[in-house]
């Protein structure tokens, strides 16, 4: 949130931005707090559907992290349905396990970008270039409920006064919507200072914020404020390029966490490096051919079971080579998989389709052994696979859109690793590793 908090949840405007650390969800079981996902599930899923989210940014910043999970959760369920209704779905369900809300985190990981909103109103794009924004952590935890719940307490106490804090942000916000457009930073960041001082009013900056605001500001930030509900989380300047690194330098010596985003970034979307037109064999339980489908299909019904291949590579010492999937692979991304593995694309055999992944995931080739084939099946997709063995030392050169990691492992270790959930195998994985004999 830039500007406009606590005045927003009683219909005024407020302008909040998208920032560029990314939550996936996939295919997946999630441990943890899954109340987000359920809820989603439970909207556009069915009874067999699991989700994974995985995110290496900290939701501890309190910058929206179960919006975007849920977002990005209904998004994956329905990859065509249009923003708008994303966007609806989501903030219900945020209404539904909170309690209360504007909404705003909700249009930031559904549009993207840079918005002006205004509660069951408007979610307008503001187009603009780099926001020269910087943002500190205080290392407190903010309690958004109570907070919001502090000023509605406020509010009937003090109605007027409190209307009058809210027209005044209100006023702040439009002449900041002018002059961010006009790329006048300057002026933005002596708005947000009047912001700020009018959410010191409400009762929600806190001594952390201001010591960190404070020393921003004579770093010589343009303005700064807190950002979000209060009471802690984080707080933002604005600042000249010249100045930045003597701003970052401060907050973090008034014993502040300086948190390096992009904001003004993309909304939700469906994130793969995966081509979702590939063409994918279709066959029976027999492993005969009745027809070809693309991979975005095949992934999306587990009455399609299609031809995978899979390769256990082993080194001089009968350790196991595992692979850590990409981010970016449109199914159980991050997750730890066999050596390698993959689809067989038409007009392929299973042993071209072998070497062929030997080649793009690890870079390597090698003489390889027909082990056995069987059929996996989980709530996304049915799978016949066909697994391979080999041995090889390296030197292995793994693909990055393909893999995130590689490591040997003792076959033992492998079963205690994932016992005490230290590695987390895909479905395929588990599957392949219960064949081998090594789980």
């Amino acid at each position: 949130m830039l500007l406009g908090e606590h005045a927003v949840v009683y219909g005024y405007p407020c302008i909040v931005t998208a920032v560029s650390e990314r939550l996936f969800v996939t295919d997946g079981t999630s441990s943890g707090d899954t109340r987000f996902l359920d809820k989603a599930i439970a909207a556009w899923g069915d009874s067999k559907t699991t989700l994974s989210a995985t995110c290496a940014f900290s939701g501890k910043y309190g910058l929206g992290s179960s919006s975007a999970v849920t977002v990005a959760a209904l998004k994956y369920l329905r990859p065509d349905a249009p923003d708008p209704q994303v966007f609806d779905a989501a903030y219900k369900i945020v209404l539904d396990i909170q309690g209360a809300g504007s909404g705003f985190d909700v249009a930031a990981a559904t549009y993207g970008g840079t918005l002006y909103y205004i509660k069951n109103k408007i979610a307008e794009p503001l187009a603009m270039n780099d926001i020269p924004l910087i943002v500190g952590y205080t290392g407190v935890k903010a309690d958004t409920k109570t907070l919001v719940e502090g000023v509605a307490a406020k509010r009937t106490k003090e109605p007027e006064k409190v209307e009058r804090i809210f027209q005044a942000i209100a006023k702040i916000v439009e002449d900041a919507k002018t002059k961010m457009l006009e790329g006048d930073w300057e002026r933005v960041g002596r708005l947000m200072d009047f912001n700020q001082e009018y959410l010191r009013d409400l009762g929600v900056s806190s001594e952390k914020l201001e010591t960190l605001i404070a020393a921003a500001k004579h770093a010589g930030a343009w303005g700064a404020k807190l950002s979000g509900a209060g009471g802690g989380d984080c707080m933002i300047a604005l600042a000249p390029s010249e100045k930045r690194q003597a701003v970052e330098e401060a907050i973090i010596k008034a014993g502040g966490e300086v948190v390096h985003l992009t904001p003004n970034a993309p909304g939700v979307r469906m994130e793969t490096t995966d081509n979702q037109d590939e063409m994918f064999i279709v066959v029976d339980g027999n492993d005969n051919i009745l027809g070809y489908k693309t991979r975005f299909e095949c992934h999306r019904d587990n009455s399609l079971i299609h031809r995978t291949v899979g390769a256990l590579i082993f080194n001089r010492q009968g350790q196991l080579l595992l692979q850590k999937r990409s981010m970016t692979k449109d199914m159980e991304a991050g997750m730890w998989g066999i050596s390698a593995a993959g689809h067989v694309a038409r007009g392929q055999t299973d042993e071209e389709a072998v070497h062929r992944e030997l080649q793009e995931e690890l870079g390597i080739d090698t003489p390889l052994v027909f082990f056995k084939k069987f059929i996996i099946e989980n709530s996304g997709e049915s799978e016949r696979v066909a697994l391979y063995k080999g041995k090889s030392d390296g030197p292995f050169t793994p693909d990055p859109q393909e893999v995130a990691d590689i490591r040997f492992f003792d076959p033992r270790e492998i079963t205690l690793f994932v016992a005490s959930k230290k590695l987390v195998l895909t479905d395929a994985a588990t599957k392949s590793l219960q064949e081998a004999g090594i789980l």
